[in-house]
């Protein structure tokens, strides 16, 4: 083959010497351009592996944030009334519960009253999104003080979690027509309070 090159015209040397000088840069240049593009390719690859692998992650502990969600709804559903309901027809419910409880334990309900508020109202922040309204009731009763235990019973073993924050006892005031089976007597303003999910 170098015999032959040899031998032809040196326009003609010089000929195939530029065309393979051409194609040699074109090979060069395509190779430079397969490699930019695979380094491209590799580190597009490298950013999105977190990625990935946090999806397949995800994907296989899927069963398990399942199992995770439907505790919490099921603990939730102990903690605070749902919010399929108005606010003020839960509060009236939970009204007629502890009237119930009175009187299942022998209180007399003098008076009651309903209060509904918010995580701001409480809390008085306003950045805080609301997850949570507070049912409050206020109940004046009258009673011998073993009654006044059974109903204490009564709202802490309720589902959805009652919480009793505040309580004045006194002795019930005698008139003179009362007879001895009042002298126990206690008179009793409690608050108790409630969580519903906010809608």
């Amino acid at each position: 083959m170098r015999i032959w090159f040899e031998q032809l015209p040196t326009e003609a040397r010089g000929v195939i010497g530029v065309t393979l000088s051409f194609v040699v840069i074109l090979v060069m240049a395509l190779l430079l351009e397969v490699s930019t593009s695979l380094v491209d390719s590799l580190q597009q690859s490298g950013r999105h592996e977190p990625r990935i692998a946090r999806m397949l992650g995800y994907e296989a502990t899927a069963q398990e944030l399942q199992a995770a969600a439907e505790e919490f709804s099921k603990a939730l559903d102990g903690l605070a009334y749902p919010a399929a309901d108005d606010a003020n027809a839960t509060g009236a419910r939970l009204q007629q519960t502890l009237r119930g409880f009175a009187e299942e334990s022998g209180l007399t309900v003098v008076g009651s009253q309903l209060a509904v508020s918010t995580a701001k109202d409480i809390d008085d922040q306003e950045n805080e999104v609301d997850l949570f309204e507070q049912l409050a009731v206020e109940l004046s009763l009258d009673g011998p003080p073993i009654a006044l235990d059974a109903f204490l019973v009564a709202v802490s073993q309720h589902s959805p979690a009652l919480a009793t924050v505040s309580i004045d006892i006194r002795r019930k005031r005698r008139s003179r027509r009362d007879g001895d089976e009042t002298r126990e007597f206690l008179t009793v303003r409690l608050r108790v309070v409630a969580l519903r999910v906010a809608a």
